[in-house]
């Protein structure tokens, strides 16, 4: 380009342009803004999310409410809606109102949403701290019902730090989700003219930024909790773990005779993994559910 002689050279180019005084002071102070700039992923969302969460003024109890009603269900009027039929007692908890109130201000349903709305979007609450999401997997099913296959339909569970085999059934679970599970949208923007909303689908690349992710799981004392190999990431043998052991109290005892995650590992001794989960999926390929 240097002996073209229609190219406009570098200082020819920088003389058109201007950075006075007011506009340095304009691009210093919104230096938060420019990190987040079109460049939106997991840290990001979490980041927006523990914001509106400090404006609201929730607490410890109130934040993790939030955390919990999304990994159940990820759709904030089903959230609402089943808020809002609970007994009187459970109303009574001191998290309840709060929670409520934080929900119907500052969450919406969709990601092509939050620029008209000004909220955050209710599918990236459990994808915004993934480990937190298998904690509260593990919460909601007894220790005898945990299924390896069932966790790995979660898509929170391939953004954890996997080593190959586990990401290898974590990406034949995050495949499963998108392509058997979800049925289509509801979300109105899709019927607009011209709408660039996708159609709900497995795409590599989205499966992709999952895995870049490489978080931890956390403990029920809320702390992370490292793969045995650190640098390989989460084995077979860190997740079996895992599911047998995390409990919140003493009456959830594993009994191996009864476990559905010890079936599992028995077939995953007898056949080669990616088979396994391939066979899992055509065995159930009629399942249908409804958009979460």
């Amino acid at each position: 380009m240097a002996g073209n002689p229609t190219s406009i050279k570098v200082e020819d180019a920088l003389a058109t342009l201007k950075l006075d005084v007011d506009l340095k002071t304009y691009l210093v102070s919104k230096r938060e803004l420019w990190e987040m700039f079109g460049k939106m992923n997991s840290h990001m969302y979490r980041t927006l999310l523990m914001k509106r969460m400090n404006k609201a003024n929730l607490d410890g109890d109130q934040r993790f409410m939030v955390f919990f009603l999304f990994s159940v269900i990820k759709n904030k009027d089903r959230v609402m809606n089943a808020l809002e039929v609970m007994e009187p007692e459970d109303k009574a908890k001191p998290w309840f109102p709060p929670v409520l109130s934080f929900i119907n201000t500052n969450i919406t349903q969709y990601v092509s949403d939050v620029v008209k709305s000004k909220k955050f979007p209710a599918v990236n609450v459990p994808t915004c701290n993934p480990g937190l999401d298998v904690l509260i997997y593990c919460i909601l099913v007894h220790p005898n019902k945990r299924s390896l296959v069932e966790l790995s339909r979660r898509t929170t569970f391939s953004q954890l730090n996997l080593d190959d085999e586990m990401q290898s059934l974590a990406k034949a679970g995050y495949k499963y989700y998108w392509d058997m599970v979800v049925k289509g949208t509801k979300n109105p923007d899709a019927k607009l003219p011209k709408s660039d909303i996708e159609v709900p689908m497995f795409r590599e690349e989205y499966y992709a930024n999952s895995v870049s992710d490489e978080y931890l799981l956390v403990d029920v004392d809320l702390t992370e909790i490292p793969p045995t190999e650190p640098a390989l990431g989460y084995s077979l043998a860190d997740i079996a773990q895992y599911l047998r052991k995390t409990k919140l109290v003493e009456q959830d005892e594993y009994d191996p005779n009864l476990a559905i995650l010890e079936n599992e590992l028995e077939v995953m001794k007898a056949d080669d993994l990616m088979m396994w989960t391939e066979a899992e999926e055509v065995e159930e390929e009629e399942v249908q559910a409804e958009e979460p």
